[in-house]
């Protein structure tokens, strides 16, 4: 009877330790569920709103378009065109650097004090008097605003995952819709107070749209936490479950060096072809995205000259609530299988048949609904891509240098999207339709090459064919070789 017992016993003691480490699992992970909550709502709404200012101030150039800035300034032939492109030369000259360099700031101050910056250079662009002024206030925006999509997307790497990444990229990118929206609300609003205290609507529109920007970046300096380890919201418990989450999830991005800036992993995104590829990938896209929100108002008033400026206006608010609501569906289900490749491809598609719909169609209805095909692909196009990069980039330095070359070579599209609507090509702007429209199946075809190679790789790295790269190295020298090393699985 006592071996009974004894076994009795030892069973009984298994049973107890296993329901102790089961439970103790449970508290984990409840307690990551409630920070991660925490985080969510203490960095998404604000990030969202910060990108939603900066698409208001710098495209409400387009609404004010409407409004004759361009007869008030004296602007003339493609003089409107080259004020709104300029915008980019610095825009994109600090994206690189700033990303590189942002662990070495104060990300959360860095952050917020360049909303304050822009929202001041915005605001003073509602009281130019001539060309020359109004592309200086546009060069200064530029510089302002430069370093804010590259230096977020690295910002939330510090909070997330790689598997929850484009739902939060997704929040992100619901700024840039919105603003779409909520930018043609208040033009349809603003133009009724046109000729208040002597000025124009467009006027009022900038120095309205401007003085938001400011308001939330200075909460954003005292609400913001650099980081998951200093985030006042956070309780210690709470920060050391977040801190240890990328050992659980990603090794290669838990090991000392990885977290920290060297100049080899710099080279190393410089060097590396597929870096390359995401950027060439992302042009095409932001070419859509820049001339889209500059021009769609333009576009719309071509499709029937005799609406009022007001009725455009409103015309454009559904277009950019749809593509909020088709980026969440997909940013959702591509998180959830971990699939990027396919959703760009169908975007690209999808916005190249609406591109062919304002070419050819006549009437009323084809055209506009040709709005919300090329709306669908939008934000897929360039959102998924922003967050394909960086969830196959587990070392900091490297994936803070690619980052910032993929929006650097991105963003560069603004300089050209312009020039793709000239006035004389009106109403079916054939030539800015058709460039994009090649430009999007280029990105398809990038896509579908990256996306075979990456699954190639991983079927090799599967079957153990890389696996010669780890003989004689000990674990944390193989944590160190980032996306290089056989363990480490591409997002495909």
């Amino acid at each position: 009877m006592s071996s009974k017992e004894s076994n009795e016993d030892r069973l009984s003691g298994q049973s107890t330790v296993a329901r102790s480490e089961q439970a103790s699992i449970t508290s984990d992970v409840l307690e990551e569920k409630v920070a991660l909550r925490r985080v969510d709502w203490h960095i998404l709404p604000l990030i969202s709103l910060f990108y939603l200012v900066s698409f208001l101030d710098r495209s409400n150039i387009g609404n004010g378009r409407l409004y004759g800035l361009e007869e008030d300034l004296g602007l003339k032939g493609n003089q409107f065109q080259t004020a709104t492109s300029v915008f980019f030369a610095t825009y994109i000259a600090c994206e690189v650097p700033s990303a590189i360099f942002l662990k070495k700031l104060r990300p959360a101050r860095f952050i917020s004090a360049i909303v304050i910056l822009w929202g001041v250079v915005s605001t003073l662009t509602g009281l130019v008097q001539n060309y020359g002024s109004l592309i200086a206030c546009r060069l200064l925006l530029g510089l302002a605003e430069g370093p804010l999509i590259p230096i977020l997307l690295v910002y939330l790497t510090f909070f997330y995952t790689r598997k929850e990444l484009a739902v939060r990229v997704g929040y992100l990118l619901l700024g840039g819709a919105l603003s779409g929206a909520v930018g043609g609300l208040l033009a349809y609003a603003i133009g009724y107070i046109d000729g208040l205290h002597g000025l124009r609507a467009w006027r009022w529109l900038l120095i309205i749209e401007g003085l938001p920007s400011i308001c939330l970046g200075i909460f954003g300096w005292f609400f913001l936490a650099d980081a998951p380890d200093s985030a006042w919201y956070l309780s210690p418990s709470q920060r050391k479950t977040l801190m240890h989450r990328s050992t659980r999830e990603e090794r290669e991005a838990s090991a000392p060096s990885a977290r920290i800036l060297h100049r080899s992993d710099v080279l190393a995104a410089a060097k590396d072809w597929k870096v390359w590829a995401f950027c060439l990938l992302n042009f095409p896209g932001d070419i859509q995205l820049f001339s889209y929100s500059i021009f769609l108002p333009t576009i719309i008033k071509a499709i029937n000259p005799a609406w009022s400026t007001l009725f455009v206006q409103a015309l454009t608010v559904p277009c950019y609530a749809w593509i909020a609501i088709v980026y969440f569906a997909a940013a959702y289900v591509s998180d959830r299988m971990q699939h990027r490749a396919i959703f760009g491809i169908l975007g690209c598609l999808i916005s190249i048949v609406g591109h062919i719909m304002l070419i050819a169609g006549r009437g009323v209805a084809v055209p506009y609904v040709g709005c919300f095909a090329i709306a669908t692909g939008i934000y897929v196009v360039a959102g998924i891509t922003i967050v394909w990069l960086p969830s196959n980039l587990p070392r900091y330095g490297k994936r803070s240098t690619a980052v910032g070359m993929q929006f650097m070579i991105g963003n560069s599209a603004g300089i050209a999207a312009p020039y793709l609507y000239p006035t004389g090509d009106g109403p079916r702007y054939t030539m800015g339709h058709a460039v994009t429209s090649a430009l999007l199946a280029l990105s398809a075809v990038i896509s579908g090459v990256l996306w075979w190679t990456m699954v190639r790789i991983n079927k090799r790295r599967a079957a153990g064919k890389e696996d010669g790269k780890l003989v004689g190295l000990s674990e944390e020298q193989i944590d160190e070789l980032g996306d290089k090393s056989p363990r480490f699985v591409y997002a495909t």
